[in-house]
């Protein structure tokens, strides 16, 4: 049971190199480390596949379901894979309730300045759109978009004011 015991931050290279000054991301993934995000979020996606079985168990019998999506035959991996679609925005709220409560993390520790700088950076690095359609966003995107992450550190300002 090494996993419950160890816990590392473990960043991608490339996050190193686009942020140059360490205060830039550090904080942001201690708090990813301080409130457990590993061990939620990986109880997290077992209960997102028991969901996504059962839930397919439910209308595995829908001719309908596979026919709207061009199958003549109900191939269980098929049904599978497209019924894993519906599951995508649970995953990604639980991942950015994670980012928005790392990102306040920093911001308590008072390194909201350099967190702010560090997601604009890395946003013009990525060459990633500033502000998507929040239903676009919902489904493809595992962060929040840098406008509603800028504005939650602006609101955590407020509320501290």
């Amino acid at each position: 049971m090494d996993f419950l015991r160890t816990k590392r931050i473990v960043p991608y290279d490339t996050l190193i190199q686009q942020c140059k000054n360490d205060e830039e991301v550090v904080t942001h993934e201690l708090g990813h480390w301080k409130l457990n995000h590993t061990m939620y979020s990986f109880m997290a996606v077992q209960i997102l596949t028991l969901l996504q079985v059962g839930g397919y168990t439910l209308v595995r019998n829908s001719k309908d379901l596979f026919q709207s999506f061009g199958f003549d035959t109900q191939p269980v991996l098929i049904g599978l894979i497209i019924f894993q679609h519906t599951v995508i925005p649970l995953q990604h709220i639980v991942s950015w309730a994670f980012e928005f409560q790392a990102d306040a993390f920093s911001k308590k520790l008072g390194y909201a300045v350099p967190l702010r700088a560090g997601l604009i950076k890395l946003q013009e690095e990525n060459l990633s759109s500033m502000n998507t359609d929040p239903w676009y966003s919902a489904y493809h995107y595992s962060h929040p978009p840098l406008v509603e992450r800028l504005a939650a550190i602006d609101e955590l300002d407020k509320k501290t004011d």
